[in-house]
């Protein structure tokens, strides 16, 4: 039979649990890290077009090549004479789509790079390996898996590997940032594999939910009735004093300390968000992705109220499974992507944050280079764009594949050896994570622990930062 203690000692667990932080945030697992010196203040940003993005109607290859790539994509093909045009010193003409302005100016500004063919791969892959599944990544052009991978830089989903990359940035961001309450790593789009870490928290907001103090522990008694928080606040003061007295001593002070460390960095937010509107960052109310910006703007205008050298943030943009419709639903993704980035990145440069704010996209996988009759299926390799003034852009970086359906040496091939239409990653994710790692500061040493295959690259640096 158990004992009231034991009734008890639980029944305090689950309402120290269950209490709320604030509206919109709530703080995903981890712990706390020791402070170090680093450089000037930075934020991350990671763009996450969850479905698997077509990304070789975004950027286009020009001269030559555009007859390859419309042959291959027949219907799917970009208008040649739509094209935004720009070049590559090395590999000569692309074309961003017309309905992405805001990539090909900031392209022309030298502000925007293009990582070509990027995907989940544990070491170097041929199509022999593939046909042969040679140290293949799991679950090949399966969502969830490969979100799973692209977040975390693994070729499986287990162990260790189930961090993110994003989560080992966020440490460093942590030991920057010294001894404030406030974790570093910041999703606006809910749960996220790129920020777990087993050493640190990240914070979770939503983006159309105002952040506000704890409720019934502060002392705004002009929103709050009176009796309500004279009965709430010392509740919530008597169940800590209990956890910190009671038998799971260790347990319970960690659950009282994780609530104080809510209180303080709840009332934190509250401030700052609300002394930094940022209502010059215009956009359609219906556009999730500028909304979701738009708090990471308001983010970085706070850094330095908030006390962080660095930040590391997470946003999502969904619908990009156009395995039907494409044709006719690609447009409005791109419109809507291209309206958010217009906001965000006019809004940096008017704040004077440019050269220490990057942003990135990843996604899925790739999709398909043919049709399947109204869309496209799951590819793998595909195009990511990185941006900010810190970006040596203007230019590709990785080879750029190539677009032929017939002896194409960068299909992966179906298993009778026919043209599939999938491309075979040149550039590793791990690749990508580590040079966008490096620019945060992250160590070679953390690095080779949260990037476990990167040792398998000759490359482990791509060189789109100004150095």
């Amino acid at each position: 039979m158990r004992s009231s203690v034991d009734r008890n000692r639980r029944k305090l667990l689950k309402q120290l649990a269950a209490l709320p932080l604030a509206s919109g945030v709530s703080l995903m697992a981890g712990g706390q890290a020791h402070a170090q010196a680093c450089s000037t203040g930075k934020s991350l940003v990671c763009i996450f077009l969850a479905g698997g993005a077509d990304s070789f109607n975004m950027f286009v290859p020009g001269d030559g090549n555009y007859d390859t790539y419309r042959q291959t994509r027949g219907d799917l093909a970009v208008d040649e004479s739509t094209l935004l045009e720009v070049s590559d010193a090395a590999q000569g003409r692309f074309g961003f789509n017309e309905l992405l302005p805001s990539l090909s100016d900031l392209y022309k500004e030298n502000r925007l790079a293009v990582v070509a063919n990027t995907g989940t791969l544990i070491r170097p892959t041929s199509k022999a390996d593939y046909l042969n599944t040679n140290f293949l990544p799991e679950s090949l052009f399966a969502h969830n898996t490969q979100q799973k991978l692209w977040q975390t830089g693994a070729g499986i989903v287990s162990g260790s590997s189930s961090f993110g990359w994003g989560g080992a940035i966020g440490d460093h961001a942590a030991n920057c940032n010294g001894n404030i309450s406030i974790a570093p790593s910041f999703s606006i789009a809910g749960n996220a594999d790129w920020l777990t870490s087993a050493n640190n928290n990240y914070i979770s907001l939503n983006a159309d939910v105002a952040v506000e103090r704890m409720y019934g522990y502060d002392n705004l008694s002009d929103w709050i009735p009176g009796s309500r928080l004279n009965r709430i606040g010392p509740t919530l003061e008597s169940l800590i004093a209990q956890g910190q007295d009671a038998r799971d001593a260790a347990m319970l002070n960690e659950v009282s300390s994780a609530v104080s460390r809510a209180t303080s960095s709840t009332a934190a937010l509250h401030t700052a968000l609300l002394e930094n509107p940022l209502s010059q960052m215009q956009y359609d109310s219906r556009n999730k992705l500028a909304s979701q910006l738009h708090l990471v703007a308001r983010l970085i205008a706070s850094r330095e109220q908030l006390g962080m050298n660095q930040q590391v943030f997470f946003v999502l943009m969904g619908g990009w499974d156009t395995h039907s419709d494409q044709n006719e639903r690609a447009p409005s993704l791109f419109r809507a992507f291209n309206e958010a980035i217009t906001a965000f990145q006019s809004t940096i440069d008017d704040i004077n944050q440019s050269s220490s704010v990057t942003s990135f996209t990843a996604s899925d996988f790739g999709r398909t280079l043919t049709s399947n009759g109204n869309g496209t299926d799951h590819g793998w390799g595909g195009h990511n764009f990185v941006f900010g003034d810190a970006v040596d852009g203007g230019q590709v970086y990785g080879q750029m594949p190539s677009y032929a359906d017939f002896n194409n040496p960068d299909d992966a091939g179906d298993r009778d050896g026919n043209f599939a239409g999938r491309l075979i990653p040149q550039i590793s994710v791990n690749q990508y994570a580590a040079t966008l790692a490096r620019w945060m500061g992250v160590s070679e040493s953390a690095l080779t622990s949260a990037l476990p295959d990167l040792a398998n690259f000759t490359q482990k640096d791509l060189g789109f930062f100004r150095t």
